[in-house]
C-alpha cells in the first residue's frame, strides 16, 4: 500500500467577499489573459431551403434571409451571443459597429 501525504494549500478567492468589496480577479488583472486569440463570428441571418431548393441553387440566384436589411447582426463567441451591431465599410472590407453589448 503506497501512502501519500496531503498538505492543504491557501488560495486566493476570485468572487467578491461577504463584506461586498472586491477580492482580486481577472478583471483586475487583463494583462494576464490579454494575448489570448478569440474568434467572433457574425451572423447576417439565416434561411431555411428545401433539398430540392439547396441543390438546384445555380450562380447568381439570391436566397433570402429571416432578416430585414436594416436590422442588427449578431455577433457571437464561441456560438454565444455576446453583442449586436450594424455592418459598416472597414476599407475594402466588412466591419461592424457595435450598438449593443448583452448582458449574461
Amino acid at each position: 500500500m503506497n501512502a501519500q501525504m496531503v498538505n492543504a494549500i491557501e488560495l486566493t478567492d476570485l468572487i467578491e467577499t461577504a463584506a461586498g468589496e472586491k477580492g482580486p480577479g481577472l478583471g483586475e488583472r487583463l494583462d494576464l489573459v490579454g494575448h489570448v486569440k478569440v474568434k467572433l463570428a457574425v451572423t447576417l441571418g439565416s434561411a431555411e431551403l428545401t433539398l430540392d431548393r439547396l441543390f438546384s441553387l445555380a450562380k447568381g440566384d439570391t436566397v433570402s434571409l429571416d432578416r430585414e436589411v436594416d436590422e442588427p447582426v449578431d455577433i457571437r463567441l464561441h456560438d454565444k451571443l455576446i453583442a449586436r451591431g450594424q455592418l459598416v465599410a472597414a476599407g475594402d472590407q466588412f466591419g461592424v459597429r457595435i450598438t449593443e453589448i448583452l448582458a449574461e
